[in-house]
């Protein structure tokens, strides 16, 4: 069996026929790799970041239009930001601003590494292509990026929302449960109840090898789940000049004029990729002269 087979850098939705519950479940692994490779993040860092990226893919695939999902951690800790981005085609890309004098423990948290004074904040935004940004926003207090994702979900959807996030090795395992709108009962809740205990049972142990239509029935056994095909996940990147020549517009012609005059270009690297890009001069003082320029969807400061 080969490792697309198997489910690796994969996704796959499914609900149950049996149980008011519906989900989705996925496995990153040489996807990640790609995404940190431009990268030499502390390890508590890269693993905030596949959490991130197991996450934001699991909400990228409930999009129904074309549109990213952005999370982001912010704060005044050694980490001031954490950002992943997923699109709906379930494409990602991660990045984390490090402090340079950063010493960083390898078992350190997100909330530790963000925001250890209680000042940080979790946004999650939702960037449609055609159409308005929705954003999210909530304290960044104790807990995992699951639990945090977990409360915000629930509270903001009045919908029961369980998140998990598993590390093996250097891969990260995902998976989401959302319970079903109906008439509440007795029955209902148990149900609920029962496919989250074994959700929670599977979560111990890393992912079998198997293709998800078939690792979803050792998950759930005695209920009938079925599932939509299997869908790839990729690391990919959206940055371009014209998204470099929008932020560079956002940082002004007065602070970037001086930069001009020393090398006569703009050098500039994005941070999710590494992709280089060289602004000449003609092109800036057109930047600036064209009003016809206008801010691309996404972050504010990153390419």
């Amino acid at each position: 069996m080969d490792r697309t087979t198997a489910g690796f850098d994969q996704l796959t939705r499914f609900w149950l026929e049996t149980a008011p519950a519906r989900g989705v479940v996925a496995r990153l692994d040489e996807s990640l790799a790609t995404a940190l490779r431009q990268h030499a993040y502390p390890p508590s860092v890269a693993s905030c970041l596949r959490q991130l990226a197991g996450a934001a893919v699991l909400l990228a695939s409930n999009l129904k239009q074309k549109a990213h999902v952005v999370l982001q951690a912010q704060g005044t800790g050694a980490v001031p930001l954490l950002c992943v981005e997923a699109s709906d085609g379930l494409t990602f890309r991660a990045y984390a601003n490090v402090r340079e004098d950063a010493q960083l423990a390898d078992d350190e948290d997100l909330v530790s590494l963000v925001a250890p004074n209680g000042d940080g904040r979790f946004v999650l935004s939702i960037v449609p292509v055609d159409g308005q940004p929705y954003q999210g926003i909530v304290g960044l207090h104790g807990g995992s990026v699951a639990t945090l994702l977990e409360e915000y979900l629930t509270n903001s959807q009045q919908t029961q929302t369980r998140l998990w996030l598993r590390q093996d090795g250097d891969a990260i395992e995902a998976m989401m449960l959302e319970r079903l709108p109906e008439k509440a009962s007795d029955e209902a809740n148990a149900a609920w109840d029962a496919v989250v205990a074994q959700a929670e049972t599977m979560f111990a142990e890393p992912f079998m090898p198997f293709p998800y239509v078939q690792w979803l029935q050792f998950a759930f056994p005695g209920h009938d789940v079925k599932v939509h095909p299997a869908q790839a996940l990729a690391f990919a990147c959206a940055c371009s000049f014209e998204r470099v020549l929008n932020a560079l517009k956002l940082v002004g012609e007065a602070e970037l004029m001086p930069l001009l005059e020393e090398k006569n270009v703009i050098e500039t690297r994005c941070e999710f990729c590494g992709a280089q890009y060289v602004v000449s001069e003609s092109q800036l003082l057109a930047l600036f002269r064209d009003v016809s320029h206008h801010r691309a969807p996404g972050t504010d400061t990153l390419q």
